[in-house]
């Protein structure tokens, strides 16, 4: 069995007060359906060992500060560094579009260097074949001029031997 004290209260604490302060405890009083004077009785047991800590942070809440503090840090460090990559991202990206606007340009200009090279060869080939179908006569015309030109040259010669001496005798 555990021994319990009975005490009675006979002693009164008093302090002063505004008289809205007053009207709030009372409220609250009310609320909880218990007297002021024991709202008030409970509130200093309640605290009554905290009173070290009355306009301080108790060493829990130091502690949950400080943890606090660390994972803000934490937080903005993450942030940092997803702005670094997103910006990272964005460059890459623009660099990419600048790549992209250049291969399409390559790619065309090859494409049109593509068709300008057939148009080119079509235009040889049918080139060659006129000159197949012509090449022929035209054999036989340059047989006839390289014959009439060493005729010429011949008569020329002849003729140069035949006059030079008499212009010398002169």
């Amino acid at each position: 069995m555990t021994n319990i004290v009975e005490t009675t209260r006979n002693v009164t604490l008093s302090f002063k007060t505004t008289s809205e302060e007053k009207t709030a405890l009372q409220q609250i009083a009310n609320e909880k359906q218990i007297s002021r004077s024991e709202l008030i009785a409970s509130l200093v047991n309640a605290y009554k060992h905290h009173y070290d800590y009355i306009g301080k942070s108790s060493p829990k809440e130091e502690e949950l500060k400080s943890k606090l503090k660390i994972i803000e840090k934490e937080n903005r460090k993450l942030t940092l560094s997803l702005e670094n990559a997103e910006h990272r991202i964005e460059m890459e990206q623009q660099s990419n579009r600048k790549h992209v606007k250049e291969q399409l340009r390559i790619n065309k200009t090859i494409f049109d260097l593509q068709e300008e090279l057939k148009t080119a060869n079509s235009e040889i080939s049918r080139i060659t074949e006129i000159l197949n179908a012509n090449q022929p006569v035209a054999k036989d015309h340059k047989d006839a001029r390289l014959l009439y030109g060493s005729l010429g040259s011949l008569l020329l010669s002849g003729l140069t031997l035949f006059f030079i001496p008499r212009l010398f005798n002169n």
